[in-house]
């Protein structure tokens, strides 16, 4: 039933990558999940007084038209890719192979077993038969027995993967050998053994963005209200992604502020794209964020912030719609947080040197699908710290991100999901 008023329960979001800056595309919307949005045009008044008329205000003029603001989002597993493409550009995607692994501690005992998908592989002490393998003298031989018999396996589950052992462990290493998130669903386990979790990781598809790119891409945005009595749609054209805000904290969801810059509103009675498609939502959760040192975690983290900002330019021009002529990407930045229980030790170091860290922020899924910001090379400031009470003693870092030589870039952006393509 048609609405009197204008709730934003009823809004909706959709947004189209343009061919040409300005130029609203006919098909080819997404829908997408928000939380909230105050992207929308101005057009201020201003005075200019004349005399001769009197002390009575005469009639204002308009200004020039800006249509920015922020919108706030769900960090979720597909829908953010979405948004670092439009931030960055375009990503390199690659198709990854779900993995997992065994550890023998100890040499397997006759009776030991392996399950693969739902197929039991026995250890045997004397000669080995189907979906069996003969113990060895050590635990690295009996591995490498292992591993030449699964290879040599006509078992249909067992043949869904390729079988090996790293040097200098007895470790049997299993990977999935068609890419993509179906072998995330292909169980493993032990029961003598130690197994990585109960089923195969990290398949999927991998996209890497980097910071510093010479072009982002513009979109045309849509605000809609459909279920208002007169249905408004508010098509913003020329929009490009400034910064992007969020939070690193201890629970709830993962959520983020982007900072958007378009050309110019446009309004219509009609939707853009009557059947836009949509991801599936899958949102990250803050009780999986973490926060890395040199690709270890970083211990009494109680919090964290990062902000990486593309610094656009509004290009002004004497044009009769008062709008602007484009929004270019000048220096890219990065900059945020970290606040950790001060032990005397942890980070100091570091921020009284002047070395930079590496750092990493990012989220995970059990299935080893992740979101991760890499900053290869920042800089700690001394840290302020306050002693407020009885309790534990909390020391805040406000970090700077700079561009690395040996890595090319200064922020790498890593998602790995379902998604076979954002370009």
């Amino acid at each position: 039933m048609p609405k009197a008023r204008a709730y934003g329960a009823d809004a909706t979001l959709k947004a189209c990558r343009e061919a040409s800056y300005g130029v609203a595309p006919l098909t080819g919307y997404q829908s997408l999940d928000f939380k909230s949005t105050d992207l929308s045009s101005a057009q201020p008044l201003g005075d200019d007084p004349l005399l001769g008329r009197g002390r009575n205000a005469q009639d204002p003029y308009r200004g020039l038209i800006t249509d920015e603001g922020q919108l706030d989002i769900p960090l979720d597993l597909r829908g953010a890719g979405f948004w670092l493409t439009g931030l960055f550009g375009d990503p390199v995607t690659t198709p990854t192979n779900a993995s997992g692994s065994i550890v023998f501690a100890v040499n397997p005992t006759a009776g030991d077993t392996i399950t693969l998908n739902g197929t039991v592989w026995t250890f045997v002490s004397g000669t080995a038969g189907a979906q069996e393998t003969q113990i060895q003298g050590t635990a690295t031989q009996t591995v490498d027995q292992l591993v030449s018999d699964l290879n040599a396996s006509a078992d249909t589950e067992i043949a869904k993967c390729t079988y090996s052992r790293p040097t200098s462990t007895q470790t049997l290493v299993v990977v999935f050998d068609v890419v993509g998130p179906t072998g995330n669903s292909f169980t493993i386990s032990a029961s003598a053994a130690a197994a990585s979790a109960a089923t195969l990781t990290g398949g999927g598809y991998a996209h890497v963005w980097e910071s510093g790119a010479d072009d982002i891409p513009s979109y045309t945005i849509e605000v809609g209200h459909p279920k208002l009595t007169t249905p408004v749609f508010f098509r913003h054209l020329g929009t490009v992604m400034e910064s992007l805000n969020f939070e690193m904290g201890q629970e709830g969801p993962a959520n983020a502020r982007l900072q958007l810059v378009a050309q110019g509103e446009e309004r219509f009675s009609a939707t853009v794209d009557a059947n836009p498609t949509a991801f599936a939502l899958r949102r990250f959760s803050q009780g999986r964020g973490f926060i890395r040192r040199g690709g270890a975690a970083l211990a009494g983290v109680t919090g964290g912030s990062l902000t990486f900002s593309n610094n656009l330019e509004r290009v002004r021009v004497i044009r009769e719609d008062g709008k602007i002529e484009a929004a270019d990407p000048t220096f890219a930045s990065a900059e945020g947080s970290m606040s950790v229980r001060f032990d005397g030790a942890t980070l100091v170091a570091e921020a009284a040197n002047g070395d930079p860290v590496a750092l990493e922020y990012g989220f995970t899924f059990p299935e080893g699908y992740a979101l991760r910001f890499e900053l290869p090379r920042v800089f700690l400031p001394k840290p302020k710290y306050a002693v407020s009470g009885p309790g534990g003693v909390e020391a805040s870092f406000d970090w700077r991100a700079a561009y690395d030589d040996s890595e090319g870039t200064m922020l790498r952006a890593h998602l790995l999901n379902d998604v076979t393509s954002y370009t």
